[in-house]
């Protein structure tokens, strides 16, 4: 087989971004959105290579007191993916009212099982404990950042993890993380700032070429093992016909 395009599984791209720019790009992106009234914008969007979650992120204030389960349930009806969504320790919003957004959204996700991509900066244990107390499958932890202790148990909990470029330097934490539990991002435009050359969705040459070395492997290798630890998740949270035809393409091609 060919060797498949970049996979950022991890992004934040305009909603009005222009359908050609998309394409320039070269890559397949999981684009995230922040709250139920972003993913309306990008709604009816039909992009071969980028697929686009409803998330409702942690760090803003407006999204979280202003969530709405009922508006959030019939956006992700409509979704492929979750994201962003999940808990801030830094963030002005109460924990107690971000850690109430998050178990709705779990409970969703027990009752329409999506991929989810999980912000857990600065609250990686609270994140863990609610995963414990509402367990669903297609878990993406995003940047994360926990300690070994926390990271074990993230693996032991069937998590995956989705490394941007500004995590390659920790490798006492990339040791801990199984290759096939390993996915690429940029998280552009944050995750990818100190990335040398072109700063863009879907620049996730760093990350490979990291992966590569850690696990002494080609880059070709790296990229169809990073495909299909994406396609094994979403096999087993939703199902690849909620991925559009390129997609789907692509995953029937994986050895």
């Amino acid at each position: 087989m060919r060797t498949p395009p970049p996979l950022d599984t991890h992004a934040h791209l305009a909603t009005d971004i222009d359908p050609a720019a998309v394409r320039s790009l070269g890559a397949f992106i999981l684009a995230m959105t922040r709250s139920t009234d972003e993913f309306a914008a990008v709604r009816s969007r039909n992009d071969s290579r980028a697929s686009w979650g409803v998330g409702v992120h942690p760090g803003l204030v407006r999204n979280i007191k202003g969530f709405d389960a009922g508006a959030f349930r019939t956006a992700v009806e409509s979704s492929a993916f979750v994201g962003e969504v999940g808990l801030d320790g830094a963030s002005r919003v109460p924990l107690a009212d971000q850690v109430r957004v998050f178990r709705a959204v779990l409970a969703e996700l027990q009752r329409q099982p999506r991929v989810v991509s999980v912000h857990s900066s600065g609250a990686h244990f609270q994140v863990l404990r609610e995963l414990h107390r509402t367990p669903v499958g297609g878990v993406i932890l995003h940047w994360w950042t926990g300690s070994a202790e926390l990271t074990e148990e993230a693996v032991r909990l069937g998590c995956y993890f989705s490394l941007p470029p500004a995590m390659m330097s920790s490798i006492e934490i990339l040791e801990l993380i199984p290759l096939e539990r390993m996915l690429p991002e940029t998280d552009h435009p944050y995750g990818d700032r100190r990335t040398a050359g072109v700063k863009q969705p879907g620049g996730v040459a760093e990350v490979e070429r990291r992966i590569a070395k850690l696990h002494s492997l080609e880059l070709r290798e790296v990229r169809v093992q990073l495909w299909r630890n994406f396609r094994t998740l979403v096999d087993g949270a939703g199902g690849q016909e909620r991925f559009g035809v390129a997609w789907r393409g692509t995953f029937e091609q994986l050895p």
